[in-house]
C-alpha cells in the first residue's frame, strides 16, 4: 500500500512538471547566448522563432563599397573599391584576398546606380576581362540596403530581426541578430538606436525591424542584467534597410529539364533520356553560385553520389 502512494505521488509530480512547461516555458537561444527572462506571450514567441529570412541563406556576401578616385587611364581607375563587411580580408575576382578588392564595374541589377558610400551591397565578384587590361573584376549586386542614420557605420554588421517577444522581466530576449558573412546567431536584448542619428527616420527602421527583411545594424553588442538574468543589448551606430526596387528582380533558381537535371533560372526544355547520374541532381541544393549562375552546389555528397554513376 505505501509502495502504491510513492507510485501515485510521483505520478502527480510529473503531471505538474509537464503543465508548469507547456504553460510558461521560456525560449531558449539559438547559439552563445545566457538564459533569458520568462516569456508574457508564449503563443507569440512561438510563432517569431521562425527560420532566417532569405538575405542569410549559406553563401550571401555583403560588401562596403567606394569610389575609387585615383586618376588614370579607365577601367584601370574610376571603378570601386570593394571590401567584405566583418572580415580582414576580401576574396577577388583574380582569387587573391586583399583587404579591399578593386572591380571595374558594378552590375546593379538594372537600377540607377545609388550613392555607395550610402550602401551595402550583398552580390558576388566574378571575373570580368577587359581588351589590353586582362580580368578587372565586376560585382553582380543581388541586394541593395541603404543607410538609414546621419552617422559613421563602426563595429560589427548584424542582420537583426524584431522577434515580437515581450517578457514579464528585464533583459528580454525581444530581438534575433545574425552576424553578416557568419553562421553566429544568438537572441539579444533589443536595440539600442540611440547612437545611429536616426532623426524622423527612426519609425521607419522600427517598422522595417519586424518585417520579413529585418534591417542590419552596424554597431557593438554590450552586457546588460537585470531580474531576468543576463544578456546583450546591440547598440548602433548605423542602421541599413532593404531597397524593395530590387527585391523581384532576381530570378530563383529551379530544377528544370525533362529528368530535373538542369538548375536554371528559367524552364528549359531537354530530351528525356534518363541517365544514372540524373538522380544525383533529385537531393542537391540548386542554387546561385559564387560566378552568380544557377548550379548544383558541390557538396561532398553530391560528389561522391556522381563518382558512383
Amino acid at each position: 500500500m505505501l509502495h502504491f502512494r510513492y507510485i501515485r505521488a510521483a505520478l502527480v509530480a510529473a503531471a505538474l512538471a509537464a503543465l508548469t512547461l507547456s504553460g510558461g516555458a521560456s525560449p531558449r537561444v539559438i547559439k552563445n547566448d545566457l538564459e533569458q527572462a520568462s516569456v508574457f506571450n508564449v503563443d507569440d514567441a512561438a510563432e517569431a522563432v521562425s527560420v532566417l529570412p532569405e538575405t542569410m541563406k549559406a553563401g550571401s556576401t555583403f560588401y562596403r563599397v567606394r569610389n575609387d578616385l585615383r586618376r588614370c587611364a579607365l577601367p584601370l581607375c574610376g571603378g570601386y573599391f570593394v571590401a567584405q563587411v566583418n572580415a580582414s580580408t576580401t576574396r577577388c575576382a583574380d582569387g587573391r584576398f586583399k583587404r579591399e578588392c578593386y572591380v571595374a564595374e558594378i552590375d546593379w541589377n538594372g537600377q540607377e546606380e545609388p550613392e555607395p558610400a550610402q550602401l551595402l551591397l550583398r552580390g558576388n565578384i566574378v571575373a570580368k576581362r577587359y581588351e589590353r587590361f586582362g580580368n578587372l573584376g565586376e560585382l553582380r549586386v543581388s541586394e541593395l540596403w541603404k543607410s538609414q542614420g546621419a552617422n559613421q557605420a563602426s563595429g560589427t554588421f548584424y542582420l537583426v530581426r524584431d522577434r515580437g517577444v515581450r517578457c514579464v522581466a528585464f533583459p528580454c530576449p525581444t530581438h534575433r541578430e545574425a552576424k553578416l558573412n557568419s553562421s553566429f546567431i544568438r537572441n539579444i536584448a533589443g536595440v539600442n538606436l540611440e547612437g545611429a542619428g536616426l532623426g524622423e527616420k527612426a519609425s521607419v527602421v522600427n517598422a522595417a525591424m519586424t518585417g520579413p527583411d529585418g534591417v542590419v545594424v552596424a554597431g557593438t553588442d554590450f552586457p546588460v542584467k537585470g531580474p531576468g538574468g543576463r544578456s546583450f543589448e546591440l547598440r548602433a551606430t548605423q542602421v541599413y534597410v532593404r531597397s524593395k526596387s530590387e527585391s523581384s528582380s532576381i530570378k530563383p533558381c529551379i530544377k528544370t529539364g525533362c529528368s530535373s537535371q538542369v538548375c536554371a533560372d528559367q524552364n528549359v526544355i531537354s530530351t528525356c533520356e534518363f541517365r544514372p547520374e540524373y538522380a544525383c541532381y533529385q537531393k542537391a541544393s540548386c542554387e546561385r553560385q559564387s560566378d552568380g549562375n544557377c548550379g548544383f552546389t558541390k557538396t561532398p555528397e553530391l560528389t561522391e553520389c556522381l563518382s558512383r554513376k
